[in-house]
């Protein structure tokens, strides 16, 4: 009968683990020694609220109801923080205690060793004598960086670390020292405090520094203050972030004294936002304001020469799209005065699409109200493009429209047929040349025919030849209306077949046409596809208002040559060519993709002719470049070359290089803008930032670690 007396005092001793909540003991022996002295020993784990201790021996003392832990010891701490030691005295909760030689890892990513360290009501964690880092640790070898302090504080709660008497040691060597310092732990994405400066050097501005500091104002909502300093400026930027249920928005201000103008003050706004209304709508607004021309430049805020502040609602359904939009314009080019540009833009539209029984096919209705406002009242054309320099003009425009498609099953052959009409109503202001009230009809019909050939070779390849001829027609009833909408024409193979080319709604082709087109696409089992485009418009009657490097002037247009090729390695190949019946080029634009195991490599060149009537006075030929390229596991460097071919000179070029390893992230680039005119200066620009990942930023499981070698 003593095991009886034994299992009833062990169950006695063991009461105040069972009182704590769900607490449990497991372990291979447990005796009694003395009065109220257990002794747990063997593969020993104690269970408590989420806690788990594990060690080889424990001594629990009934009197004073603490846990004295001998021999190695390891206490997981809830989800995120696991504590080693090499001895321990714990309450019976392990709330409270005091654990020697430890060290605890918080997230899986940053580590703290120290000489002895104390949990204290189960929020706070403090250690002495401590060595801090995310650094994977060599024996015997300094991490790449840490933080010796004499005391650290975890606040489990708050999830914040206070380091007392830190210092920063990059390989060893101490290069800063804080007498406070408080860092976010791992397990915290928002909190204020600093976040990663960059050193930053620009020719007009000098070196300088951004430090910025994020400010957490709730779980939805962030500021961000960025002092931006250097022999040349003082600079202040700050962003604002608010995420709301149906949206979210941001804005970005920037206030400047430099010395680069005479101006006291020099800003920029920048703001942006989206909410999700009823009934599928979502209103968008942005907001793009400068103190002057140069201010977004300087600072590298944007490379937009034309600002624009829009606020639109628009809604997109499987056939109905709806949209207005209320839109600003503020241009930046020396060439243009903003009181001759259409400053102030209204422009809403709907598109519907149906399916008519009786007709068969598919129908389409669209209505367009268009309102823009020059502030000049000038009603004379200065700048010779044939409008006056305060033309203000609205539009109401509509089309209703029809299309079907046969394909005959015997032959194979495809046929088309399609037909349009529409009307514009024209209200012109300030400018003589152009009726004050102008109505136009339209009206438009085509045929086409096409017929699909298709062949499979042995190995599985897929050719398909489509030769397609579309007969179309339009006209236009009415006085002539100012066309500021479809100055800019693009013939590819997407409006080959189109009714109308012109993108917008004041320009209309008209006369009749036949429209040519060759397509050959060639698929392979292995994902290596290519096609390839052949396309002419042959006119037979009317006039147009294309520009000559449209392409689509001449009674027979430019042949339209394109074409496209893919790999499953990575390769991807577009070009479109414009080329005239004597070989010259009109248009060309070429663009390569290719994306490695470890490089990727994306280019493009583009050539358009000298147009006039597109204010292009001189041809425009441009090669760019960007490339990255993994040196190795944390290495990786970056180039972009941007070449001007007429001036036979680069206009822009770039290189970067970035180290990123488990606990480190260090970015460098220098990028230099040549000049290209008499009023463009060039410049140079340095920038560089360390990030100490694990504080401030999250240190990344999958980065490779530092190699440990003897």
């Amino acid at each position: 009968m003593r095991w009886r007396f034994f299992a009833c005092l062990a169950w006695a001793l063991l009461l105040p683990f069972a009182a704590t909540a769900q607490s449990t003991l497991v372990a291979d022996r447990v005796t009694i020694s003395g009065d109220e002295i257990l002794v747990v020993e063997g593969n020993v784990e104690i269970f408590d609220e989420g806690r788990r201790l594990t060690t080889s021996r424990l001594v629990y003392d009934g009197k004073t109801e603490t846990l004295t832990v001998e021999g190695p010891v390891t206490l997981e701490d809830g989800e995120d923080t696991v504590i080693m030691a090499s001895g321990a005295e714990l309450n019976q909760d392990l709330q409270t205690g005091i654990m020697r030689g430890a060290r605890m890892i918080i997230d899986n990513a940053v580590q703290v060793s120290a000489v002895e360290l104390q949990k204290v009501d189960d929020r706070y964690t403090q250690a002495y004598k401590i060595a801090a880092t995310s650094c994977h640790i060599c024996e015997n070898r300094a991490p790449i960086w840490h933080i010796r302090a004499k005391r650290v504080v975890h606040d489990t709660e708050e999830k914040q670390l206070y380091f007392d008497q830190a210092q920063i040691r990059l390989l060893g060597v101490p290069i800063l020292y804080l007498p406070r310092m408080r860092l976010p732990d791992p397990t915290l994405t928002r909190a204020t405090g600093f976040l990663i400066p960059r050193l930053r050097f620009t020719s007009e501005l000098n070196w300088g520094i951004k430090i910025p500091y994020f400010v957490r104002l709730g779980d939805h909502a962030d500021l961000t203050f960025t002092p931006y300093l250097s022999s040349e400026t003082r600079t202040l930027e700050t962003r604002y972030r608010q995420a709301f249920v149906p949206g979210e928005i941001e804005w970005n201000v920037s206030l400047t004294n430099d010395e680069l103008t005479e101006d006291e003050f020099r800003w920029a706004i920048f703001g942006e936002g989206r909410f999700d209304l009823i009934r599928d709508y979502q209103l968008t607004f942005d907001v793009e304001l400068s103190s002057d021309d140069d201010y977004t430049d300087d600072y590298g805020i944007t490379s937009k020469d034309r600002l624009d502040s829009e606020i639109a609602i628009r809604r997109t359904r499987r056939n109905q799209h709806v949209s207005g939009a209320l839109v600003s314009f503020h241009t930046l080019r020396e060439s243009e005065s903003n009181a001759t540009q259409p400053t102030l833009v209204f422009d809403v539209g709907t598109e519907q699409r149906f399916y008519p029984e009786m007709l068969g096919g598919q129908a389409y209705a669209n209505l367009n109200l268009h309102s823009r406002y020059r502030t000049s009242d000038d009603t004379v054309d200065a700048d010779g493009d044939g409008l006056s320099d305060g033309l203000d003009v609205s539009r109401i425009s509509a089309t209703l429209g029809w299309s079907r498609r046969w394909t005959s099953e015997q032959t194979g052959l495809v046929f088309d047929a399609g037909a349009e009409l529409g009307a514009d109503l024209f209200w012109i202001n300030q400018d003589p040349a152009f009726d004050q009230d102008v109505r136009q009809g339209t009206s438009a019909a085509a045929l086409a025919l096409s017929y699909p050939v298709a062949k499979r070779s042995q190995s599985g390849t897929v050719h398909t030849l489509t030769p397609r001829v579309q007969l179309a027609w339009s006209e236009t009833t009415g006085k002539d209306a100012p066309n500021e909408d479809s100055t800019r024409v693009e013939f590819d193979e997407g409006n080959l077949f189109r009714f109308n080319r012109s993108p917008g709604f004041e320009n209309t082709e008209v006369g009749g046409r036949v429209n040519l087109g060759l397509t050959w696409d060639r698929a392979t089992p292995s994902g290596m596809d290519s096609s390839l485009t052949l396309g002419r418009v042959v006119r037979l009657s009317g006039d147009n208002d294309f520009s000559v490097s449209s392409g689509l002037r001449d009674d027979n247009s430019d042949w339209l040559i394109s074409g496209q090729f893919s790999t499953p390695n990575g390769i991807d190949l577009l070009g479109r060519l414009l080329v005239q019946d004597d070989l010259s080029v009109t248009k060309n634009e070429i663009r390569a993709d290719w994306t490695g195991s470890r490089a990727s490599v994306s280019s493009a060149f583009a050539y358009l002719r000298a147009d006039p009537d597109e204010d292009r006075d001189d041809a425009v030929s441009e090669l760019t470049m960007d490339a990255d390229y993994r040196l190795n596991d944390v290495l990786t460097a970056s180039g972009s070359w941007r070449y001007d071919w007429n001036a036979e000179q680069t206009s822009r070029a770039g290189l970067g290089l970035a180290y990123e390893n488990e606990c480190l992230e260090v970015d460098f680039s220098v990028s230099r803008r040549f000049s290209t005119s008499a009023n463009v200066d060039g410049s140079t620009e340095f920038s560089w930032s360390v990030g100490l990942k694990g504080f401030g930023t999250s240190a990344t499981e999958n980065r490779p670690k530092r190699a440990c070698r003897g």
